[in-house]
């Protein structure tokens, strides 16, 4: 019974370790024998997670990058009076980022351009961003469009 027993354990172990060579170049596949603290798997890991940590701080540099390039080109053609190429260049900086200050930018050139539900809703986005730059545009907005009803 003794015998038995060691040779089954003998050939189990034979089994898993020639398994083990057989698989041995799967990094998805670890085998039963192998412990799943093995200090190379925590290193690969920790690896993979300072590598993906690494990526996205650089993926958030690049966003603010962006966003800092088109919001300076809005507020130059805002200084130009280029109202189309705000909107467009305000349009890509909120993508990147919704920033009230910009809802704000780009609201002005709705408003110069004569589009003035767009304008309302700019600086009603903006005003949820506690922007008060934003709240007064949108009361003064607000007061213009209603003295030209009365006009009408």
């Amino acid at each position: 019974m003794r015998k038995k027993l060691l040779a089954t354990a003998m050939m189990c172990f034979v089994m898993m370790s020639a398994q083990a060579q057989i698989y041995g170049y799967d990094d998805y596949v670890r085998m039963p024998t192998m412990d799943l603290y093995d200090p190379g798997v925590m290193n690969m890991a920790i690896r993979a997670q300072a590598e993906a940590a690494a990526r996205q701080q650089e993926m958030a540099a690049r966003r603010q990058e962006m966003f800092r390039f088109y919001a300076s080109r809005a507020l130059e053609a805002h200084k130009a009076q280029r109202w189309y190429d705000v909107i467009e260049n305000a349009t890509q900086a909120i993508s990147i980022e919704p920033i009230g200050l910009i809802f704000v930018t780009r609201g002005e050139a709705y408003e110069a351009l004569g589009y003035y539900k767009e304008a309302l809703n700019d600086y009603k986005t903006g005003k949820k961003d506690n922007c008060p730059e934003a709240a007064t545009a949108y009361n003064a907005l607000k007061a213009k469009m209603k003295e030209m009803k009365k006009k009408k």
